[in-house]
């Protein structure tokens, strides 16, 4: 088993830095390409929201971490951090049959995250939010 980690700080220029990270993880443990893009894709989503929504505090945030761990049988990442209490697998699917402007705005991170795995968990541990990711490999 291959196990990684990497600590950023909550702002938008770090996501670069997350997927490229999250891509090589992939690419050292033979993952496909389009299988690493999507994963990627879900953990920028889920960085992405705790960036936007997890600090309503004036104080400054602690660094967000993101864990890999990829076995012959799976991929699962979990995103850590110090925001506020938030289960997005409780939050409800978007109604994708609307017409574009009648839709609210954003809820389509979730979503994705929701495509893009096979399994979503949510668990708060010591303050923090722990949200995991879960991929079979194929």
């Amino acid at each position: 088993m291959a196990s990684h980690q990497l600590s950023i700080e909550p702002q938008v220029s770090e996501i670069p830095r997350l997927t490229g990270w999250v891509e090589a993880c992939c690419a050292a443990d033979g993952l496909a390409s389009d299988f690493a893009f999507k994963m990627a894709l879900a953990l920028e989503e889920a960085v992405i929201n705790v960036i936007n929504h997890a600090f309503t505090e004036p104080a400054a945030p602690q660094p967000i971490t993101v864990r890999i761990d990829i076995t012959g049988r799976r991929f699962a990442a979990e995103v850590i951090d110090d925001g506020v209490a938030f289960d997005p697998t409780a939050a409800p699917d978007p109604d994708l049959s609307l017409p574009l402007e009648q839709r609210d705005p954003g809820g389509l991170g979730i979503y994705l995250m929701r495509q893009m795995t096979d399994r979503l968990h949510y668990r708060r541990r010591r303050g923090r939010n722990v949200l995991r990711l879960e991929k079979a490999r194929r």
